[in-house]
C-alpha cells in the first residue's frame, strides 16, 4: 500500500482543525442586539432616535455585543429586522432589543411605530405598528437565559388630532423569567425627547454602559437615578423598571449569615430602662385580686 503524501496529511489535519475551531467559536454564547432608532416620522419627527440608537450601537458594541441595527425603518424593515435577530440568537445567548421613537398603546397591547405608519383610526394600529409582544415571542422561542428589551418609545402622540387613542405612553407589561424590560418613563406617561443629541433616557443609560464591568441592576438603578435628578426631567418624576431579574447577566451578592434573633436584647434596645433606685419586694403573699390586678371597679 502506497504511503500517504505528507502534503495531504498536512491539508487534511489543517481543515480539521479549522473546522472544529469553527464550530467551537459557533459553540460559544455571545452577547447579541437589535437596535432601531425611528426618527423621520411624516406627521411628527423626531430629532434624537437616530442618534441614540448609533450611540447605543457603539456602545454595545465596546461591551462585546454583535449588533443588529437599522435607522428610520419601515413596517417591512422592521419585521425582516427582528426575523434576523430571532435567527442569530442562540439558546445560550444573551439578547437585547432596543428602540427609540415613537410608541403607543392600543386595548392594553404595545405598538412601535415605523417610519411609514400611516394611520387614521385606532383599530388600524395592529396591522401598521410593529406589537411588542412579536419582539417577546422571538425572545422566547430563542429560549435563551438571559434578555434585556430597552424602550425609549414613551413620546406624545404622533397622529395629533387625527387619532385619539384611549391611553397615553406605554402598557405596563410583565417580564418573563430571565428578561429586564426598561421603559424610558412609566407605564401611561410621556417622555422627553431632549434637547442635545440623544434623548433623557437614552443619554443617561449609554453613559451608564461605558462604565466596565457595571452589573446590569446597577446600570438601570443608576440611570434611572440621573433621569431623575436631571434638570430637564421637570414635572416627568415617574421612571419604571419592570424586571425578573437575570440570573446570569447581574452578579449575585452573597447571602448575609442571619443570626437568630435575642429577644433579651433586642428589647433592651428598644426599650431601655430608666434609672431607679431598686424596690424592695414584698414577701406577704397576695390574699385577693385586687392587691394584684389593681381594683375592679374604681
Amino acid at each position: 500500500m502506497k504511503a500517504a503524501c505528507p502534503w495531504k496529511l498536512a491539508v487534511v489535519l489543517a481543515l480539521a482543525m479549522a473546522t472544529a475551531g469553527i464550530a467551537a467559536e459557533e459553540a460559544k454564547p455571545k452577547r447579541l442586539a437589535l437596535v432601531i432608532g425611528n426618527g423621520a416620522y411624516k406627521d411628527a419627527p423626531l430629532a434624537n432616535p437616530p442618534n441614540d440608537a448609533a450611540d447605543m450601537a457603539k456602545a454595545l458594541e465596546a461591551s462585546g455585543f454583535v449588533v443588529i441595527h437599522r435607522d428610520n425603518a419601515t413596517l417591512k424593515d422592521m419585521h425582516l429586522a427582528l426575523r434576523e435577530f430571532g435567527d442569530k440568537l442562540g439558546r445560550r445567548d444573551t439578547g437585547l432589543f432596543y428602540f427609540a421613537g415613537h410608541g403607543m398603546q392600543v386595548r392594553g397591547h404595545n405598538y412601535l411605530l415605523p417610519v411609514d405608519a400611516d394611520i387614521a383610526r385606532e383599530d388600524e394600529v395592529a396591522f401598521a405598528a410593529l406589537d411588542l409582544g412579536a419582539v417577546m415571542d422571538k425572545l422566547d422561542s430563542a429560549k435563551n437565559p438571559v434578555n434585556i428589551v430597552i424602550l425609549d418609545a414613551c413620546r406624545n402622540n404622533p397622529f395629533g388630532t387625527r387619532l385619539v387613542t384611549s391611553a397615553k405612553g406605554l402598557a405596563q407589561i410583565d417580564a418573563p423569567p430571565g428578561t429586564l424590560i426598561a421603559f424610558a418613563t412609566s407605564p401611561g406617561s410621556t417622555a422627553a425627547d431632549g434637547g442635545g443629541r440623544n434623548g433623557l433616557y437614552t443619554g443617561h443609560l449609554v453613559k451608564e454602559i461605558a462604565r466596565p464591568g457595571a452589573p446590569i441592576e446597577d446600570v438601570f438603578k443608576a440611570v434611572r437615578v440621573g433621569v431623575r435628578t436631571d434638570r430637564r426631567t421637570c414635572r416627568r418624576r415617574g421612571r419604571a423598571r419592570r424586571s425578573s431579574r437575570p440570573s446570569r447577566f447581574a452578579k449575585r451578592r452573597r447571602p448575609r449569615s442571619r443570626r437568630s434573633p435575642n429577644p433579651s436584647a433586642w428589647r433592651a434596645r428598644r426599650f431601655p430602662r430608666r434609672a431607679h433606685p431598686r424596690r424592695r419586694r414584698s414577701t406577704r403573699r397576695p390574699t385577693s385580686p385586687s392587691a394584684t390586678h389593681g381594683p375592679i371597679a374604681s
